[in-house]
Order: structure tokens, then sequence, then C-alpha cells
């Protein structure tokens, strides 16, 4: 069908339980290649013994390199137009070299300290800034160009949320028993061999997800060939619920990357045991995966924005528990199942809102841009997660942490439990506040009568 204003032409079509489990796949790839994102600080200060403040530095600088990338990359989706369509080409191209460049990472030359910072500037911006751009956002526009059902986009997302939880529970909590099992963390040669094994699934796991997905939203020729970089821009700035889901979304990657990055720090320094990030990983992504299942019912039920209020208010309570016993583990692994339980109500909608501010972004302004709002809503994540390692980080090196001492100052100590629990706290608070004012779900049906309105007159 084609919709004048928007030059788009949908299919409706059901989705088979096949093609959502392959467009999953690839939220496992993106997880096991963000080995380099995660535990990736806690090798670079650890097992290389670098310097916590420089490394936040080339972080900062790559993460505000990689918003301007995804930028880039958002316009060059929008502009791709082939026979495997728009983003399924990006997924297959990167598939294979994003792996590679993940495994490079860890091959850290034996030189002096200016010449392992320069290798790291370098690989770390070839995995991050250009090819997991491309095929990350290449990734989160595809689930708009499948369909435009809504109800089809939420099970989309709940299957994709679903496996993307299986690859955190993979990093979280299997990553540094692994690296152990094969050498330990302070030895290179055993975060080489797991990025090896990771790398080589991924990439399996992204060639799955292009061979078994397929683009039923096509770009008109009009639109192909009118549609420039600032209009885009333009476009994607007009629609308020797309900012408004952005501004949610840089509270969920601020709090991902205190969880994931400082988890490890806070189970070695406070808890007395590094393995214990892994369970506190598998706390948090366990009751996710148990809950995603039930997710649709519920959004179909109350809508996504009061089931997303809801999840946010769960998971601040069990971020703000965890102060009644912070150095106890058990009472931690507790308090943190609560937060997954909340958390898979964000986990399961942030997508599909997103996902849905395009039909309000094409009602409102006539233009269909998925590569720029996608592209637009990492910028802000990207550049939010960047501040968020490098600030603590900074912050670290300023109380005297050092990664090679058996012991650290009761200072380091203090900012370590201010980075896991207090900031988490604050960017969850900020969550239903944000979600109160998303009115999008009671205007999607006018949307789309008005949209197919379009249809018929063209």
């Amino acid at each position: 069908m084609k919709i004048k204003k928007s030059g788009t032409t949908a299919l409706a079509e059901k989705i088979g339980v096949g093609e959502k489990m392959a467009y999953g796949s690839g939220d496992i790839a993106i997880a096991l290649v963000n080995l380099f994102s995660l535990p990736i600080i806690f090798f670079y200060t650890d097992t290389l013994g670098l310097n916590a403040g420089i490394i936040g530095t080339i972080l900062l600088v790559s993460r505000f390199a990689d918003g301007f990338t995804d930028i880039i990359a958002g316009y060059l989706i929008d502009r791709t137009h082939t026979r495997f369509g728009k983003a399924r080409p990006w997924i297959l191209g990167c598939s294979i070299p994003i792996a590679v460049s993940g495994i490079l990472i860890y091959l850290v030359p034996n030189t002096g300290d200016v010449g392992k910072y320069i290798y790291v500037a370098i690989t770390y911006n070839l995995a991050t800034t250009f090819l997991l751009t491309g095929i990350n956002l290449a990734y989160g526009t595809l689930n708009s160009l499948v369909t435009r059902d809504q109800n089809q986009r939420m099970s989309l997302n709940v299957y994709r949320m679903f496996m993307a939880q299986i690859g955190a529970l993979i990093i979280n909590a299997a990553t540094l028993p692994l690296i152990n099992a094969v050498g330990g963390s302070q030895h290179r040669k055993s975060w080489i061999i797991v990025s090896v094994i990771y790398g080589v699934i991924s990439a399996i796991l992204f060639l799955i997800c292009f061979a078994g997905t397929k683009e039923r939203v096509v770009v008109s020729q009009q639109q192909k060939e009118k549609i420039s970089i600032g209009c885009s821009l333009k476009t994607v700035f007009q629609n308020k619920y797309w900012i408004l889901v952005v501004v949610a979304w840089i509270c969920i990657a601020v709090f991902q990357t205190m969880t994931g990055s400082f988890g490890v720090y806070y189970a070695k320094y406070i808890l007395g045991n590094e393995n214990i990030a892994g369970a506190l990983g598998a706390a948090l992504v366990l009751p996710v995966m148990v809950m995603l299942p039930f997710c649709g019912i519920f959004c179909s039920r109350f809508g996504k924005r009061n089931f997303s209020i809801a999840g946010s208010l769960i998971g601040l309570t069990g971020q703000l528990l965890i102060y009644l016993q912070p150095a106890s583990a058990g009472w931690l692994i507790a308090c943190t199942v609560i937060k997954g339980i909340g958390l898979a109500a964000v986990a399961a909608t942030v997508n599909a809102m997103l996902a849905d501010s395009i039909e309000y972004g094409q009602w409102k302004t006539g233009v269909r841009v998925e590569g720029m709002v996608y592209s637009g809503s990492t910028f802000g994540a990207k550049i939010a997660a960047g501040i968020a390692s490098a600030v603590p980080l900074s912050v670290l090196a300023a109380a005297g942490y050092d990664g090679l001492a058996a012991e650290q100052s009761a200072s380091v100590l203090a900012a370590i439990k201010n980075m896991y629990l207090l900031i988490p706290a604050i960017v969850l608070a900020l969550l239903p506040i944000l979600y109160s004012r998303y009115k999008l779900d009671g205007m999607y049906d006018k949307i789309m009568a008005d949209l197919a309105k379009q249809e018929k007159l063209s």
C-alpha cells in the first residue's frame, strides 16, 4: 500500500515465530560484541594497569565521535535502497568486520603506556564509533521496516528483548567466570580467547538475522530523492514523542552503563569477590527474561505508557532498598531481582515506543525517516553512556584508584558506592516522570486511520 505524504509501502503480513526469533538473534549478537563496551573498562584498568582517568577521557571522546557517526549512518541508511532493503544490507556487511574488531581490542601490544593508549583509542573507535554504529542502527531501524502494525511491532520487540537478555546474561554472568576458567582476568590471553569465542558466535547470529528477516515497509522513489540531511534532522526534532523517548533512552543508557561497568568494581572492592558480579548480572537479567513473555499482555491491557511507569517505579524501589544493606551480597542480589522485575517493562516498551514515534512523525510532517530517528536516539544514548563511563572513572582516578593495588582507599570505596548506587537511582527516578507525558498510545489508532485515508487518496 502507498502513503502519499510519506511515500511508503507497507505489507500487512503476520510475522511468523521464525522471523521474530531471527530478528531477536541480532540482539544476542549485539550483546556479545558489547564485550568491548562493558567489561572493557575493567580489562584496561585492572588487567593492563592503565590509568582510569586517561581511559575515561578516551572513552568520552570516543562516545562524542560515536554520536556524530550515528547521525551520518542514520542518513546513509535512509538513502540505502537495495534488493535486500534499507537496513539488512548493513547487517550483512558489518557482521564479520565487527567480530574481528572486537578481537583486535584485546590484542594490546606490549609497548610503552603511550603506545598502549594509542592502540586502545584506535581499536576501540574502530569497533564502536564505526562498525557497531552501522550495525546497531541498522538493526534498530529494521524493527520499523518489518511491519507497521503496533501489536506485531510490540511482539517483535518482546522477542528482541528476551533474546537480548540471553546475551546480557552471558556478558554479565558468564564472562568473568569464563575468563577466569581459561586463565584468569589478570592475563590478556584469557580475554583474547573469550573475545574470539564471542566474535565467532556474534557473526553467525548477525547472518541469521539478515537471512531470516524481511523488510515490508518500502520507501517510494519520490522520497528516495527528496529527503536531505537537513530535512531529516528537522523532521525528528519536530517529533515531541521522539524527544521524550530519547530522553528516557538516555536515562536507561546511563543506568546500564553504571551498573554494567561498575558492577565488577563494586563486587571486587565492596563485596570482596569480583565473581559476584556474575550473580548480580544474572539477578538483573533472569527476572527480565521471565517477565518479558507476559509484557505484551500487560501492554495490551494497560498501554505501554502505564506499564512502563509501573515498571520504572518497581525498578527504583529495588535500587533504593539496596541502601539498607549495601555490603551484603545476598541482600544486593535480592534487590537486583526486584529491579529486574520492574525493568522488564522498560526493556519491553522503549523500542516499541520509538518505532511508534516514527508513525507520529510521518503523520505530523509527511516525512518518514527511520534511520535518522534511530540514529538521533542512539546519539543521545551514546553521549550519555560516554559521560557515564568517563566522569566516574575520572572521579576514581582523582580519589586515588590503582587497579593493580590489592586494596583501595576509603575515598575510592565511597566513589564506587556512589557510582553503583546513587546515580542509577537518580536516573530511574526520572523515568516515571518522562513516561507520564507519553500520550501516543491513545492517538495511535487515529494516526493510522489518517494515514490510511491518505493512502486511499493516493
